[in-house]
């Protein structure tokens, strides 16, 4: 991690990679929640298939590529940011829909873990979501009524 950070420090902007594809991104924020209890169950794998077919509208193979890409950019990542910076620039619509699904993902297993939800409110507030509409969100989650 010390060598990322190394890495991102000296780098120059001709340097940079270039943003993540919106379905990559979400994909790697997505694994991240379902990673962060340290226990990915095969529900949590099939829900995370599920939500990015559903988010974008693509077919399963697509979902897979994505999920690969996804999972690679977040084993390298240093943090959140380096996801969701472009993704703030999306309609507020679209922000939330993906909220909606981590909050969908990290509650999967019928138990949201502190660390899930710190991921969660780490995105919510890099994404510009108000707090009262990441805990309405939330509720509408717990709920069931996004499903």
């Amino acid at each position: 991690m010390i060598e990322h950070i190394k890495q991102w420090l000296n780098s120059t902007p001709e340097h940079d990679t270039p943003a993540l594809q919106e379905e990559v991104a979400v994909a790697a924020l997505l694994s991240e929640v379902m990673l962060a209890d340290g226990v990915a169950s095969e529900a949590e794998h099939q829900r995370l298939e599920q939500l990015l077919a559903r988010l974008f509208g693509h077919a399963p193979h697509e979902v897979h590529q994505w999920l690969q890409q996804g999972r690679a950019h977040q084993e390298e990542a240093v943090s959140l940011y380096e996801f969701t910076q472009h993704l703030k620039t999306l309609a507020i619509e679209r922000r939330e829909a993906i909220l909606s699904a981590l909050w969908q993902m990290a509650m999967t297993d019928g138990v949201l873990d502190p660390q899930e939800e710190g991921i969660v409110r780490q995105v919510a507030e890099l994404l510009y979501i108000p707090h009262s509409r990441f805990i309405q969100l939330k509720l509408r989650v717990e709920n069931g009524s996004e499903d």
